[in-house]
């Protein structure tokens, strides 16, 4: 059985109310909250990117510039916290979160999937009212046992994610999705695909991967195959 976007959104928060945001354990400072001992998780790790942003960087002057990439970052981060993600940090003009932890969630696997389509879904939205050529993003997801836990100096330390489940789902991002896609790793997929119809890729060799990986996309509403 399929769910739209909308339906699994009730779904899966229907018990929000009554547990922490994680929006809020984000923006703590280090001082404030307690250390966070790194640990085995079952996770599942999203990244996104912008497609072409730079290229539209270069027509604007960077005050324009900035302010478009808040906008679109604020609407992405709105649709990750949505479904309990854990934002782990903005790159450039692209973001990476994980679900699953710190706040544990047998479901994180369509959660983390259920943001991505979200996120396009806002970054769509965002296009329409925009003057300018329309923003693509790339997504790629991948689900597996990590090492989550606060990483760093004693000066600096971040809440986040380790291990080779997040390097395939940047390197899904990078080098499988194609602007305007989802493509999720296997682990996902076998977690997801009585929720969301998936389209099965040409397996591929991901650079640092000695074995094929078979990727998956996501197809939403809109789209077709390739």
């Amino acid at each position: 059985m399929f769910y739209n976007v909308d339906s699994l959104l009730s779904l899966l928060l229907k018990h929000i109310d009554t547990r922490p945001t994680l929006g809020t354990f984000r923006t703590l400072r280090p001082a404030a909250r307690h250390a966070m001992a790194a640990e085995e998780a079952d996770v599942t790790v999203l990244f996104a990117d912008l497609a072409g942003f730079t290229s539209l960087a270069e027509t604007l002057d960077p005050s324009a510039t900035l302010q478009i990439l808040n906008q679109v970052l604020e609407q992405l981060t709105q649709a990750l916290f949505e479904f309990e993600g854990t934002l782990d940090k903005f790159h450039g003009d692209g973001v990476m979160a994980f679900f699953g932890a710190p706040l544990h969630a047998d479901d994180h696997a369509p959660r983390a999937v259920a943001a991505a389509i979200r996120m396009q879904e806002l970054l769509e939205a965002f296009n329409a009212g925009a003057h300018g050529p329309p923003l693509q993003m790339r997504i790629g997801i991948n689900s597996g046992t990590a090492i989550v836990g606060d990483v760093g100096a004693p000066q600096r330390r971040d809440y986040t994610v380790i291990g080779d489940v997040v390097n395939t789902a940047s390197r899904l991002q990078s080098s499988v999705a194609l602007p305007g896609e989802i493509v999720i790793g296997q682990e996902t997929w076998l977690r997801v695909q009585e929720t969301f119809p998936c389209e099965a890729l040409e397996p591929t060799r991901l650079r640092g991967k000695r074995r094929l990986v078979q990727p998956y996309r996501v197809l939403c509403a809109h789209e077709g195959t390739r």
